[in-house]
């Protein structure tokens, strides 16, 4: 006898999100994963070099310098962020568009992709459990 298996059952898992205006989706596969991780990297080097930038003594730099190298701080933790929603959902400008619609906040648009990272992580482990439940439901047999 021959073990037939349904290969969509054990497919990556689709992210759909709604966003009010739009409503997009992501394969949670390794490919998105991958890709996720490189941007990542990126980002923490960004935001090691705004730590080391706000390590230094700004007050012992000029006004402007200070206000510049602040504002290209926050431009490049942004433009990340941006892109990050961008790659995910394979939609140029949704990044942009959600800065936008969050009221132009880098914060906000940063809890946006932390609840979407919390909803992917809970539909993995959704996912998991339910091949677990079908492994043990085997075994009982």
């Amino acid at each position: 006898m021959a073990l037939v298996l349904d290969l969509n059952k054990y497919k990556a898992p689709t992210l759909e999100v709604d966003f009010g205006f739009k409503t997009v989706s992501a394969r949670l596969d390794d490919v998105l994963s991958k890709h996720l991780t490189n941007i990542l990297v990126d980002s923490q080097q960004r935001i090691a070099e705004a730590e080391k930038l706000f390590n230094a003594d700004l007050a012992k730099m000029p006004r402007e310098e200070a206000k510049q190298k602040l504002e290209t701080a926050f431009n490049d933790v942004r433009f990340i962020l941006e892109n990050v929603f961008d790659e995910m959902f394979n939609e140029p400008g949704l990044g942009k568009e959600l800065y936008k619609r969050v009221g132009n906040s880098t914060t906000q648009l940063a809890n946006v992709l932390s609840e979407v990272n919390g909803e992917a992580e809970k539909l993995q482990k959704q996912r998991e459990n339910q091949k677990l439940n079908r492994y043990q439901r085997r075994k009982k047999k």
